[in-house]
């Protein structure tokens, strides 16, 4: 992410201790914990430590009206959020009216204490996350995402189309998009390397592909729309060697043969 890197060990080492502080608190079993936190290397080992502790992570997006987060706080039951100092003021009002506290990751020490492995008992039928839906047809609803399922999910995806040790992926989606699964925890599965985009590169083609270019990003999931924003920038085309990977909405015909990108594998994810 930017300049930050984090190896294997030094993101298990964070998220276990963070994973720790968390069952200190509680945290176990479908226990659901709010994310409110900016895209960075924090929101991975945020992430990671929810789901080591047996929790199960609400994406709580800085940009959703204060009405549509305090409506998932107060649905879902999340008791905590995880959030930044940057943000406390923007939360600050959802929390008063829901009742849920605020923990500032960035206030945390987060060098001291146990880095271990947790023994917790995760099961199949554990709860991992919760997604709400676009609310275009009323109140936004919860949709519980087990492990079962994101297991399932990963594994196909990792035979077809396939991920090695080798790709560096871009993770482009935010975490209130089921595909951001994808992008984040699968390449984690097998071993290979997560690049973070921030949060304004998602609509800006040029700072997207000096990420892709700079970082030498071989597989890249996207709407039609981002890649037409993409491939539409003065003519300019993906680096050869990227793998593309289209979801989330109807893939336009014009689109797919205009495209300089040699292999499109179309996909119907859904994306809540």
């Amino acid at each position: 992410f930017g300049e930050t890197e984090l190896s294997y060990a030094a993101l298990n080492a964070r998220a276990n201790r963070l994973a720790r502080r968390l069952r200190d608190r509680s945290v176990g079993t479908d226990i659901v914990v709010g994310l409110a936190l900016d895209r960075g290397v924090e929101m991975l080992v945020a992430l990671l430590a929810v789901l080591k502790a047996g929790g199960a992570y609400l994406p709580l997006d800085p940009d959703y009206p204060p009405e549509r987060l305090a409506h998932m706080l107060r649905d879902s039951g999340a008791g905590l959020v995880l959030t930044q100092e940057r943000l406390r003021d923007q939360f600050a009002t959802v929390l008063a009216e829901t009742g849920a506290d605020a923990w500032l990751l960035d206030a945390q020490d987060g060098e001291g204490g146990d880095a271990g492995n947790l023994d917790v008992a995760v099961h199949g039928e554990s709860l991992a996350y919760v997604i709400y839906t676009s609310g275009s047809t009323g109140l936004p609803k919860g949709v519980m995402v087990r492990h079962d399922a994101v297991t399932n999910f990963l594994a196909t995806m990792a035979d077809r189309p396939g991920m090695t040790a080798d790709d560096r992926v871009l993770g482009l989606t935010s975490l209130s998009f089921d595909i951001a699964v994808l992008e984040l925890w699968l390449p984690l599965t097998i071993g290979a390397c997560v690049v973070l985009a921030d949060r304004g590169a998602a609509h800006d083609p040029v700072r997207l592909k000096a990420i892709v270019e700079r970082h030498g990003v071989s597989l890249i999931q996207a709407t039609p729309s981002t890649w037409r924003m993409l491939l539409d920038h003065e003519g300019r085309s993906l680096p050869a060697s990227c793998r593309v990977l289209c979801g989330g909405e109807a893939l336009p015909p014009d689109l797919a043969r205009s495209t300089p990108v040699r292999h499109w594998k179309s996909s119907n994810l859904p994306i809540a």
